[in-house]
């Protein structure tokens, strides 16, 4: 039977490339996640908009601010004293305010109310988060 040698050596040979083969898959599979954490992160900072850029949380204490004009999900707080920050005057000295951070359960803004908020700096401007009605 100087066949059945042949057909022992193919199916451990088989299973050897396999195993190989497996630890390369994995191998890549580790490297190709790690690729992909740094995809994510970039593809979020890639349009300069939206409530998900990295902030910088410029006021220290909480200020105050009428609402200039509110457009369903987000709206523009005018500040009651201008912003000190080479950002300010980005969008006519307003600053952006979205729905995600509005504090206390609230959903909107009237036009024309007083709000009190922390002011933060991020990449397409100045912005409002903590926001709390009066």
């Amino acid at each position: 039977g100087g066949d059945g040698g042949f057909k022992g050596g193919f199916k451990g040979g088989m299973k050897g490339g396999m195993k190989g083969g497996m630890g390369m898959g994995m191998g890549m599979g580790m490297m190709g996640m790690k690729g992909m954490k740094g995809k994510g992160k970039g593809k979020r900072e890639r349009g300069p908009s939206g409530p998900n850029l990295a902030r910088t949380r410029i006021t220290t204490e909480p200020v105050t601010g009428e609402v200039a004009e509110w457009k369903g999900k987000y709206g523009w707080i005018k500040p009651t004293v201008p912003m000190d920050h080479p950002m300010a005057d980005k969008h006519k000295g307003n600053i952006f305010v979205s729905m995600t951070d509005l504090q206390g359960g609230l959903q909107a803004l009237t036009a024309g109310s007083l709000c009190q908020f922390h002011v933060f700096s991020d990449s397409s401007g100045l912005g409002a988060e903590e926001v709390i009605g009066s």
